[in-house]
């Protein structure tokens, strides 16, 4: 099990200004962009981002992946991505609740604008986190001679969003915070989760 603790993180400018819309900073207003240079400096202190990750063997049952003995789903899109795969880690990762505070600060004084610039930018975080992790685990799985693949997370297509719970428990995840509702959700909600596989 690996902890990441702080985990280091970059979050590009253009991949916030893509969850608000504009393909290209051109299109940015000069107003908007003055504001979310405000927005990013306040943020980033805030940001506390930390993962942990577990590989586990992978194995068949009938139509079935189980990996470490406890998340077991016959999704066929999971299915797809860890055919072949003899390993497969396993990771949960958060920004943690600092960032998710003041935005509903900022909604609740009225500051909207403000608010959904921090939102994109809290989003594009955990959107940032996945990339770090997916390179960790990538140099990891070569380093043992395998092809990583494409993370996966529970709730995409048909990979049950209940699997959450014994991925969450393999990895440990409330050493780092993150907690499930009883709907399977995250908490803190720029929270992360996934497999990728190793063959």
């Amino acid at each position: 099990m690996r902890l990441f603790d702080p985990l280091p993180l970059d979050v590009p400018r253009p991949l916030v200004l893509l969850r608000l819309g504009y393909r290209h900073s051109g299109q940015v207003p000069e107003k908007t962009t003055r504001l979310l240079d405000e927005v990013i400096a306040q943020g980033k202190p805030l940001l506390a981002p930390r993962a942990v990750c577990g590989t586990f063997e992978v194995a068949r049952e009938g139509e079935a992946f189980v990996v470490g003995g406890a998340l077991r789903s016959a999704s066929r899109s999971l299915a797809e991505r860890l055919n072949g795969c003899s390993r497969a880690s396993l990771f949960a990762a958060t920004i943690g609740q600092t960032l998710e505070d003041w935005i509903r600060v900022l909604n609740d004084r009225g500051e909207l604008t403000r608010a959904l610039l921090a939102d994109a930018y809290g989003s594009s975080a955990a959107i940032a986190l996945g990339t770090s992790i997916e390179m960790a685990v990538a140099a990891e799985f070569r380093a043992l001679g395998l092809t990583p693949t494409k993370r996966y997370a529970p709730g995409y297509g048909d990979f049950e969003l209940e699997a959450q719970a014994p991925l969450m428990a393999l990895v440990d995840a409330g050493r780092i915070g993150i907690t499930l509702t009883p709907e399977h959700l995250m908490l803190p909600g720029k929270s992360i989760s996934g497999v990728i596989g190793g063959r």
